[in-house]
């Protein structure tokens, strides 16, 4: 690649001669320069490389030679700019092109959205931060549940209308309440070309016993070839919606699996991982995909430093296309950011603390203390229940502060567009009572959880049927480890009598009004999730889903034909 020096040194010369072409003597190039005639050949070598002159020299000395500029001094800036975004460095971008954000930004969005490379229809996307998680058998924060959708395939799965359909499985039975019975597609293989074996799905369903969601599964085995069994130990008439869940996914077997599979996972699903670091997630269309080939050759995810992102697309909370002004096509997210209690082992274990904190830091407290850019441009929306429409919190006057001990700990992801901005506004509503915060920030790592007080979170569920509640609530919103075993036990109860038919439908409004009214849970914002669409329109079928992203193998590229040059050719 071109070195800075270089491209400062062809500046100078496109000053001095005005970007005109121009006969000229190497002793003049030195002078202009300030090198030897020997390096002066290696710069005017170099630049003729980067196609930014064109060098036509002399025979014999004293002779003119001819100086023609084939780029612009911007053209050139904008060239070495493309070079660093494609190595991820956006600051060395800035810097060449005289660190204006205007002249950045439009170089990246040559770069994002629709691109076509050697007749291959690519899309490229800008995110905030990278994703390394891409295991479905591992916790999965909301953006890396969407992907690991596009890479892996289970037995059934959800389509656009949110109804189970076969995948893996053509088709199933129930033979009774407690046996399930499913019937595999035959020749799936995976992406490495490892043929998919009943094997390899017992594998994966029998990892599931480790979750809440699943422990009622009691045996997992194949009858025969291409049928795979499932023995429950309770009562579960709606399985096949269960298995949908992403930790559902058939995954490649252990012994199969390379150092790095958890951010280079290998699944059956319509897109393969062709590369993943901490500068862009490249997927490509799998071609051996046993359902319908994806019509777009390839996801490009481009991670932009949260330091850069402002100048790419106005809310970092969305994989926007392009900086097109907000879709219209928008929905709130069908959860809510919320703060965990500390029920069990924190500060919450007493009554008046957990009413204190209900009272003093939720939504309607927290709102005041963000900076309105903030709200606007992630489109918070107060939330007083768990989910939209939902009011099971009252905001009301504090009686009595209670005495705190010690500081309260407050967990929260570090890489999130607003959890930093909402622990310092707790930090700073409890700090006049008189309450002394201290914060702990993670990335990978989780903290323990007997160790935090309060726990900032997304519930991040990826449908918005209210049944998606029962994974959340079982395994992924921390309601078991921070809360107690009575409580939890009966919130589990009312999903199994919802498996079994005892109820008429998913308790969701039950479970919601219980969550907030024992204080376990304190809800603060609903978000407005939306995809912003392409100035072109040429992508077609970009709805936005629950996770705030497209299903990227259902969206396609409308070609723009000329009516008149084929009217012509007819």
């Amino acid at each position: 690649m071109s070195s800075p020096r270089l491209r400062v040194q062809f500046e100078t010369l496109f000053q001095h001669f005005n970007g005109q072409n121009s006969a000229v003597q190497l002793d003049d190039i030195t002078e202009i320069l300030f090198c030897t005639r020997r390096n002066a050949r290696i710069v005017l070598n170099k630049l003729e490389e980067e196609g930014w002159i064109e060098w036509i020299p002399a025979a014999g000395r004293g002779k003119q030679s001819q100086l023609n500029f084939k780029r612009s001094k911007g053209d050139v800036s904008e060239n070495l700019a493309r070079r660093y975004l494609e190595e991820g460095k956006f600051g060395k971008a800035l810097a060449v092109l005289d660190s204006d954000p205007a002249k950045l930004t439009q170089v990246i969005q040559g770069y994002l959205g629709l691109q076509h490379q050697q007749g291959e229809q690519v899309i490229r996307l800008p995110y905030y931060r990278p994703m390394l998680a891409l295991n479905p058998q591992q916790p999965m924060r909301r953006s890396e549940i969407h992907i690991s959708q596009q890479i892996f395939s289970g037995l059934t799965k959800l389509d656009e209308h949110e109804q189970v359909q076969p995948d893996l499985a053509h088709t199933w039975e129930a033979l009774s309440p407690t046996h399930w019975r499913f019937y595999l597609r035959p020749g799936v293989r995976f992406h490495n070309g490892e043929l998919l074996t009943t094997e390899c799905v017992i594998e994966s369903l029998n990892h599931l016993k480790s979750f809440n969601l699943f422990a009622h599964l009691k045996r997992v085995f194949s009858p025969t070839a291409w049928v795979i069994d499932i023995e429950l130990f309770r009562p579960d008439c709606f399985l096949p919606l269960a298995l949908t869940e992403s930790a559902a996914k058939i995954v490649l077997p252990q012994r199969l699996r390379a150092e790095h599979y958890d951010s280079h996972p290998i699944g059956t699903g319509p897109y393969a991982v062709e590369s993943n670091d901490d500068k862009r997630l490249i997927l490509r269309a799998f071609d051996g995909y046993f359902g319908f080939r994806p019509l777009v050759d390839q996801v490009e995810v481009w991670f932009i430093d949260d330091a850069y992102s402002w100048v790419v697309y106005p809310s970092v909370s969305k994989p926007m296309l392009t900086k097109a002004p907000p879709s219209d096509r928008v929905d709130l997210d069908p959860g809510c950011t919320f703060l965990l209690l500390n029920k069990r082992t924190g500060i919450a274990k007493d009554p008046r603390w957990a009413e204190f904190l209900a009272q003093t830091i939720n939504g309607f407290q927290l709102f005041h203390h963000l900076p309105q850019d903030t709200v606007m441009d992630l489109g918070l929306l107060q939330a007083f229940g768990i989910k939209p429409g939902w009011i099971d919190l009252m905001p009301e006057p504090i009686n009595q502060v209670p005495v705190a001990k010690g500081p309260l700990r407050v967990a929260y992801q570090a890489k999130h567009p607003i959890f930093p901005v909402i622990a310092e506004a707790i930090t700073l509503i409890l700090r006049q009572y008189g309450i002394e915060v201290e914060l702990e920030s993670y990335d990978t790592t989780l903290p323990e959880p007997r160790n935090i007080d309060i726990w900032i979170k997304a519930m991040g569920i990826s449908t918005k049927r209210d049944d998606a509640l029962a994974g959340w609530l079982l395994d992924y919103s921390g309601i078991e480890l921070m809360g107690s075993d009575d409580e939890f036990q009966r919130w589990s109860q009312l999903v199994d009598d919802w498996r079994a038919k005892r109820l008429s439908e998913f308790p969701a409004r039950e479970i919601g009004r219980q969550l907030v009214h024992s204080r376990q849970v304190v809800p603060m914002f609903h978000c407005w999730l939306g995809v912003n669409q392409d100035q072109s329109g040429a992508l077609q079928n970009a709805k936005c889903n629950a996770l705030g992203w497209f299903d990227f193998s259902q969206v396609w590229v409308k070609p723009q034909i000329n009516l008149d040059s084929t009217n012509e050719k007819n």
